[in-house]
């Protein structure tokens, strides 16, 4: 699927889903997971999925994926799993139908991961702003670097970016819907290593998966 298709699909399911949450009266909300992966000796990709919930149905969702956990466990951790409780997760994700929102630059290796992090989510930022998804929840890391977060989209709202949108940190243990995109993320890294079943079974919750504009694209050499 070329470029343009994928950016006319992705508009298009933007704007249904925009059209949803109108009828219905329920706003959108977005919870938000990054993973970096090495891919090759050279290369690295981070990657920032979103998975959309109707607010309404959050509580229902986090009900379902707390029947989950193993006796003792706090939180679903994709690396965490056996491959037997990894295809019993996704089969659960798969069926509460979400919506994905999944950005990832491929790049030359590098130490200076936040920057990447920060690319993927600029562009997840603009892409909840077209949706009108206004509340995004990210899992929190550090204060030093929830702080950087919240100081790079206040940045980003001085460029332009839409000012309703707001984002809070929360603790994976505390909010088991941020097990969704852990979830996509470790399924979206498993198919790059050849395992392609778990992605396969996600794809119809993906409404836009692609990388970043000036991401590497396979085979391409690699930039100074």
């Amino acid at each position: 699927m070329s470029t343009a298709t994928n950016h006319l699909a992705g508009c298009l399911m933007s704007r249904l889903i925009t059209l949803v949450a109108e009828e219905r009266g329920s706003a959108i909300r977005a919870f938000v997971d990054e993973s970096s992966t090495v891919r090759t000796p050279e290369r690295q990709e981070y990657l920032v999925c979103a998975a959309l919930l109707q607010a309404d149905e959050c509580d229902a969702v986090r009900d379902e994926l707390k029947k989950l956990l193993l006796p003792g466990q706090i939180k679903l951790h994709w690396s965490d799993e056996s491959d037997r409780r990894k295809r019993k997760i996704v089969a659960a994700v798969s069926s509460l139908h979400p919506m994905n929102v999944v950005v990832r630059p491929l790049d030359v290796r590098t130490r200076r991961i936040e920057r990447y992090r920060r690319k993927c989510l600029e562009a997840v930022y603009y892409e909840m702003s077209e949706m009108d998804v206004n509340d995004l929840i990210l899992e929190t890391r550090t204060p030093t670097q929830d702080g950087q977060d919240r100081a790079h989209i206040v940045a980003l709202q001085g460029q332009g970016l839409d000012r309703s949108l707001r984002i809070q940190h929360q603790r994976g243990g505390d909010e088991p819907l941020l097990w969704i995109p852990d979830a996509v993320l470790g399924a979206i890294n498993a198919d790059a290593r050849g395992e392609a079943r778990h992605l396969e079974e996600l794809a119809d919750t993906l409404l836009i998966h692609k990388h970043t504009a000036d991401s590497l694209a396979t085979g391409e050499s690699e930039r100074p």
